[in-house]
């Protein structure tokens, strides 16, 4: 009798740490963060996944020119998300920024781990060079 207890308690057990995780969601609004030649800089990105799509805003604060003289479309600037995709606790998109005639694609890529992530930004860097890849982090608001 006694081993019959201690064989059910152990298959209890079994069946509870085989139990599937709950898959984390991209959901949110998230506070992105990053180094740049002027400096620190922010940005929110409000995402929504469904599946592996994941569709979205980023909203970008942006300067005008050096030396005061505006015409940079200084203040927030809203992009959509694009080719958003999610797979496991990796995520990438693009996100097209036109100013006026000129327009350029950067691509994110991360991973994320319940209200944080990190990745970089590839593409688009000044007067579209690119300039190689540049590390953010997020945070995801209450």
């Amino acid at each position: 009798m006694k081993y019959r207890i201690v064989g059910a308690a152990l298959v209890a057990v079994a069946s509870l740490s085989a139990a599937p995780v709950a898959a984390q969601n991209l959901t949110g609004t998230w506070e992105l963060s990053q180094e740049t030649q002027r400096g620190p800089r922010t940005s929110t990105l409000a995402l929504v996944q469904d599946g592996t799509t994941l569709t979205g805003t980023l909203t970008l604060t942006l300067g005008g020119r050096r030396g005061g003289g505006g015409g940079g479309g200084g203040g927030p600037r809203e992009f959509e998300i694009e080719d958003g995709t999610v797979e496991g606790n990796s995520f990438s998109f693009t996100m097209t920024l036109s100013f006026g005639d000129n327009s350029f694609t950067q691509e994110y890529s991360g991973t994320f781990d319940g209200d944080s992530m990190e990745g970089e930004i590839a593409g688009g860097g000044r007067r579209g060079g690119g300039g190689g890849p540049r590390p953010f982090t997020g945070k995801r608001g209450s």
